[in-house]
């Protein structure tokens, strides 16, 4: 995922942008400790022994971005991240849909 480049305000600022600036700080302090444990979450349930985590690891590892990926299995971007954290389990031909969409294929093991 590419990141957008950093913008960088040269000057001071007007007190409107300062007030602004302190409102958009005070959402992303009260926004960061569900972003952080979302995280953790994500980290956990990809980090599973199992089918799923194998999944989660995979859609990790793809270079598509997961609206994308969502989008081609039909399921809402939502939906893929609760998979991801671990929170939601998805329907057995979803799971098919996200296995073909990132060309991946089931093996036993030996």
């Amino acid at each position: 995922m590419k990141h957008p480049k950093v913008r960088r305000i040269k000057g001071k600022l007007t007190q409107q942008q300062q007030a602004r600036l302190r409102r958009q700080q005070r959402l992303i302090e009260k926004e960061l400790p569900e972003l952080i444990e979302r995280d953790q979450m994500r980290r956990q349930a990809a980090e599973e022994s199992t089918f799923s985590g194998e999944l989660r690891r995979a859609i990790h590892a793809s270079q598509l971005p997961l609206t994308e990926i969502a989008a081609k299995v039909g399921i809402s971007p939502l939906a893929l991240c609760d998979f991801l954290t671990g929170e939601r389990t998805l329907r057995s031909d979803v799971l098919d849909r996200l296995m073909t969409s990132l060309g991946l294929e089931l093996s036993a093991r030996s």
